[in-house]
Parts: structure tokens; sequence; C-alpha cells
């Protein structure tokens, strides 16, 4: 090839492969929308990883994620065990014994927008008029194929960037990692998914343990 050929083939490169990429995202996007949009429940299972560059080592934590629409959400830590994050769709509870032991925190649930409990409705809705989207490629999670697509947000937000996991077949979340204003990280894997399940409604209540102290910001 000539050396004008070989200029010519990586200039036109370098012109289609950001349309093509931006294209990629916004496909990923919608799939991801139109998803979350079909389901009514969700069950996964999912590991948590947090990393924060003043602290040492990373902290890894495990559990179960429901989510039942339009409101109710929770997340039940096996490890460390007793944690939990729930939104009975009135309030939203946090208790973590294994950090500040014999107090739970009560507030009104945030419906939407970046302080919405929900990751799922947090990184799929909306997302392509929230964020400036760019594909990153795919990777293989749970057996799954996804699509990687990193989003910065156009507004104010508790993090600093995000990428997403989102999967070829359903369009589900199965990764979800994001830096957060301070310089930490979190990052969810959800190694097993099961949309539109029967969710006991005892998975969706908080019961304040007894002796706990409760706290309303």
């Amino acid at each position: 090839m000539s050396s004008i050929s070989a200029r010519a083939a990586l200039l036109f490169a370098v012109v289609t492969a950001a349309p093509v990429a931006a294209q990629n995202a916004n496909e990923a996007l919608a799939r991801a929308e139109s998803a979350y949009r079909s389901l009514t429940s969700l069950r996964a299972e999912f590991t948590q990883t947090i990393a924060n560059p003043m602290l040492g080592d990373p902290e890894v934590s495990r559990g179960v994620l429901f989510l039942a629409k339009p409101d109710k959400f929770a997340m039940r830590f096996a490890e460390p065990a007793g944690d939990r994050l729930v939104a009975d769709g009135e309030w939203l509870w946090i208790y973590t014994p294994s950090t500040v032991p014999g107090q739970v925190i009560k507030q009104t649930i945030p419906q939407s927008g970046h302080s919405t409990p929900n990751l799922f409705s947090q990184f799929v809705e909306g997302a392509r008029t929230r964020y400036r989207a760019r594909y990153q490629g795919t990777a293989e999670i749970g057996g799954e194929q996804v699509d990687l697509v990193h989003l910065t947000p156009l507004s104010e937000e508790p993090f600093l960037e995000a990428t997403i996991g989102v999967a070829r077949d359903t369009g589900l979340l199965r990764l979800v990692a994001f830096t957060e204003v301070s310089g930490q990280t979190r990052r969810f894997v959800f190694d097993t998914i099961q949309p539109n399940v029967e969710i006991a409604s005892a998975e969706l209540q908080f019961e304040i343990p007894a002796g706990a102290r409760v706290v309303t910001p």
C-alpha cells in the first residue's frame, strides 16, 4: 500500500470510529432502558467491591438485591451479615451494624435522579439525556456477553464517572461501577439475575432491630 493510500485508510478509520462507537453506546443504553421498563420485579445476587486509595485494600461484600417497581428496593448483605438497605415504598431504611451498630437511618425515598437508591433506575432511566456515553467494548459476565458503556454526568451527580455492562441478550445490567466525588470507587457485579419473579413481601419490608436507635436526617 502506498503512503498516500495508508494515510487515507487511517483518516477513514479515525473519521468513522467515533460515530460507530457513539451508535453502539446509544444502542446499548436504549436496550437497557427498554429492558428496565419491561420489568415488574427483579432478584439479583451481587458482589460489591469498594476501593479507597486512602484506606488500603479493597473491601468486598456480597448479598441479594430485590426490586419491585415502582418504589420498592432492597439490598440485603450476607457479607457483612445483617447490613441492609430497604426502600419499602414509604421510607428508606439504612442499617449497617458492621460499621454503626445499634443505629438505623430512616429517610424519605428519593424517587429518581442521582439520589435514588435503585441502582438500575439510576443508570438506566433517561441515561441518553442525563449522561455523555462512550462505548468501551465488550466483556463476559456470568456467562453473558455484555456491552460496556462509560457514562459522564451532564449535571450534578454524586459520582464523577461510571461504567455499566448491558447484557447483549436481555438488556439487563450485569455491571455498575462508578467513581465517587471523594475518589472512592464502587463496583457491583450482578452474578445472577432473575427478572419478573415473585418476591416475598418480607424482603421489601424493614423491621427495626430491638434496641436500635432510629435517626431521621
